[in-house]
């Protein structure tokens, strides 16, 4: 029997100072943390958050039961960032964000939580790291109807801001990779699923010291749910943010979990379900169309 742990970021959270930047978004941070904040170390960071929270809500997302969850960052300390939002150790870094539990009622499921450092004095706000913040959001906002299934969890997080927000166009860099990707290079649902199971998701980037939509894996998961939301654009007469609520909603309800999962996908959009699971054509198609 493992030994019982009370969670390191819920004392962190009990002691923090909690900021109301407005209306949609709140910041938890240790005191010590705050004089960064007061002093305007955060001031672009936070300025970018904002657009990234606009943006989403600009898609007007029906969560269920119609709740209006509120946008949560948590800011901690870079020495105890790897404890307090159980960071991978498979992942060498010394800073990082990811989505933790939220410990705020009137939230997401999950808040953002990430290291002091990386918000510290950003002077240029590139499309990379707007893509990568709209990314951390997605997770929230998937988390609020699925935890299902690291394949569709990333898929969907990189599907909202580059295709349902139309980032693709603008992200030259990213666009460009994918049209000379080859069909060796794009993994199936299957070989996703397998290797989240092997804990051995993170498969290494197609291009060095960039972000994780460059990712082999990631960039294999966006093309499957971008590719599922193509089909269901076409199948149902709907545009793509109607797409992107419906694609949420498929998932919700389904009871299947991994390869089952797809399976039930594929019912709901009305494919071939071994073609979903093991096929490329579908991802193949979205390139194609670039």
């Amino acid at each position: 029997m493992d030994e019982y742990k009370v969670s390191e970021l819920k004392k962190y959270i009990e002691k923090s100072e909690l900021i109301i930047i407005n209306e949609r978004l709140r910041i938890r941070l240790s005191n010590e943390l705050l004089k960064k904040y007061n002093d305007g170390l955060y001031v672009n960071w936070i300025s970018q958050i904002l657009e990234c929270i606009k943006k989403i809500d600009s898609l007007g997302i029906k969560y269920p039961a119609y709740a209006n969850p509120i946008f949560y960052i948590y800011i901690v300390p870079d020495e105890d960032f790897r404890e307090l939002l159980n960071f991978p150790a498979s992942i060498k870094r010394n800073a990082g964000g990811k989505p933790v539990l939220s410990y705020d009622l009137d939230g997401f499921n999950e808040a953002y939580g990430i290291s002091s450092s990386l918000l510290e004095n950003i002077k240029e706000l590139d499309i990379m790291s707007f893509v990568n913040d709209i990314h951390e959001l997605a997770h929230l906002v998937h988390n609020m109807f699925f935890y299902k299934t690291r394949l569709l969890s990333e898929g969907f997080a990189e599907v909202l801001p580059l295709y349902t927000l139309g980032y693709e166009d603008l992200f030259d860099e990213h666009r460009e990779m994918l049209k000379l990707l080859n069909e060796e290079q794009i993994l199936s649902a299957n070989q996703l699923i397998e290797l989240a199971d092997k804990n051995n998701f993170d498969t290494g980037a197609i291009i060095q010291d960039k972000s994780c939509s460059f990712n082999s894996s990631y960039v294999s998961s966006y093309l499957f749910v971008r590719g599922c939301l193509e089909i269901i654009e076409r199948t149902f007469s709907m545009d793509k943010i109607q797409a992107t609520q419906k694609f949420l909603e498929i998932v919700k309800q389904s009871t299947c979990n991994r390869q089952w999962l797809i399976y039930d996908i594929a019912e709901a959009i009305g494919i071939e379900k071994e073609e979903l699971l093991n096929g490329k054509m579908m991802q193949i198609d979205v390139i194609n169309g670039l």
